[in-house]
């Protein structure tokens, strides 16, 4: 097994313990827990099932497989992406008639958003053969960290203001606000990203895509390649006219208002 897998199966493992335990929460017991996965023909101990939920062992990787293979994507336990951000983001109607969210809650839970963006890269919607992230200052950042510790890759963040003491030239891009006209302008030390590092551009909220075409923008002036852009939610019917970010896929995780 090369580093990087073995980087991987730990890093399932760990996060084995974490859905167990969010999944331990719609039984009453652990026989019954342990008798669901059966059904599976995933046999496990009550004792090291205790074990694991407590965070106390980790289990083999021919185990963690299986147990995987139960708890990704299930519906009946609550494990699904939309499920996850759903119950963690606030979403109401304001005056005007428009969807706004607050996404607070989930931002701030660090264990939720790592199951989220765990399961994302699970079912193949967040790649694994990228080299860095980047994202924007300031709801951006608890997402791309959470990913950069996921992938063990680094992170960067363009920033609202040009940064001051660097010893390095900034490049920028402007952004320019679908509803006040107002230009706004982000800025990336030049050498943060290198020369064909394939970079995965990762948000908490579309409304406009215009911050997340900028991005896109920043990683092509940096002679980065985009690969993907990744974004938890999307607010509004506007994005959903998009079908792509100067010219790169993108995966908004849940709509709001959720799609029809």
């Amino acid at each position: 097994m090369s580093s990087a897998e073995s980087y991987i199966d730990a890093q399932e493992k760990l996060m084995t313990l974490n859905l167990l335990k969010m999944a331990f929460k719609g039984f009453e017991t652990l026989e019954s827990m342990k008798e669901y996965l059966a059904k599976s023909d995933v046999e496990v101990s009550i004792a090291n099932l205790s074990r694991y939920i407590n965070g106390k062992a980790l289990p083999k990787s021919k185990l963690k497989n299986e147990i995987l293979k139960v708890l990704v994507g299930n519906k009946d336990l609550g494990l699904t992406i939309k499920n996850l951000i759903g119950s963690h983001i606030r979403e109401w109607t304001d005056n005007f008639g428009n969807t706004a969210v607050n996404n607070t809650y989930l931002l701030n839970d660090s264990k939720t958003l790592k199951a989220i963006l765990f399961l994302a890269i699970q079912q193949g919607i967040i790649p694994r053969d990228v080299d860095k992230i980047i994202t924007a200052e300031v709801d951006g950042i608890p997402v791309a960290m959470t990913l950069a510790h996921l992938l063990n890759i680094d992170c960067v963040y363009a920033r609202r203001k040009k940064p001051l003491g660097t010893t390095s030239e900034c490049i920028y891009e402007d952004i320019q606000s679908m509803t006040s006209g107002r230009i706004e302008t982000i800025y990336l030390p030049e050498k943060f990203i290198k020369h064909d590092e394939r970079v995965l551009i990762v948000d908490d909220v579309i409304r406009s895509g215009s911050t997340q075409k900028a991005l896109v923008e920043l990683v092509r002036k940096s002679s980065g390649i985009p690969v993907k852009v990744i974004i938890l939610a999307g607010v509004g019917k506007h994005w959903g006219k998009i079908t792509e970010l100067n010219r790169i896929p993108f995966r908004v995780l849940k709509s709001y208002p959720e799609d029809t």
